[in-house]
């Protein structure tokens, strides 16, 4: 691992990725002897967000979405996030999914809040997974369509999101978009239950009667 100065030297030299690291030393308290300084945090991720450097876009979208060493500012935030989305960060376009669904420091948008969920999803991140899959289920954004809500719950459940498990049990054990199927339907609410699910816990209790 890089010393922090050596860090110090190649962000002198103009290394973006340099740049980030010393962000994330200097937020987090990483590093022998090392406390929190989240001023000097974002001063290097303003250096290198600026520059394109992707997680450093999205952790500045963080810090102005939460209000974490600077004024809280939802448009300030969604405009990182937007950036950072645009570089292929799941979780910022995840975030700005969620933007575009609540009308939050971008105005209120189904079509783009979808366009987002799907390109955070197919990048593997189980909440987007999760929250596609119900679009479809309920027809938010896009027509309803039971299969897709399946596929979605699927993967997300396969990474062990419990929400998803909880859903892909409903699916089967109502047949919706999938063969009904109380043995699939008790698996999953199983798997769900094991992570403290309590609504998957009562379904269990309810079918073992």
């Amino acid at each position: 691992m890089e010393t922090t100065k050596v860090l110090l030297n190649k962000a002198g030299q103009g290394d973006h990725d340099a740049r980030f690291r010393l962000g994330y030393r200097l937020a987090f308290g990483r590093g022998r002897g090392s406390q929190e300084n989240w001023l000097a945090a974002i001063a290097f991720w303003q250096q290198a967000a600026t520059s394109g450097h992707v997680r450093a876009q999205f952790y500045l979208g963080t810090c102005y979405d939460f209000g974490t060493g600077v004024e809280k500012n939802i448009v300030t935030a969604m405009e990182w996030y937007q950036k950072a989305a645009a570089g292929g960060h799941e979780v910022a376009q995840y975030n700005l999914a969620l933007g575009y669904r609540d009308g939050a420091g971008v105005p209120s948008d189904k079509t783009e809040m979808i366009h987002w969920l799907r390109k955070s999803a197919k990048r593997g991140y189980a909440e987007a997974q999760l929250n596609l899959g119900y679009c479809f289920h309920e027809g938010i954004g896009v027509s309803r369509d039971d299969q897709a809500a399946i596929y979605w719950y699927r993967r997300a459940a396969k990474t062990g999101e419990s929400k998803a498990q909880y859903n892909l049990a409903l699916s089967y054990l109502a047949g919706e978009g999938v063969a009904c199927s109380r043995r699939w339907a008790k698996f999953w609410f199983g798997k769900a239950a094991l992570q403290g699910h309590r609504k998957a816990k009562a379904m269990l209790k309810q079918m073992a009667t």
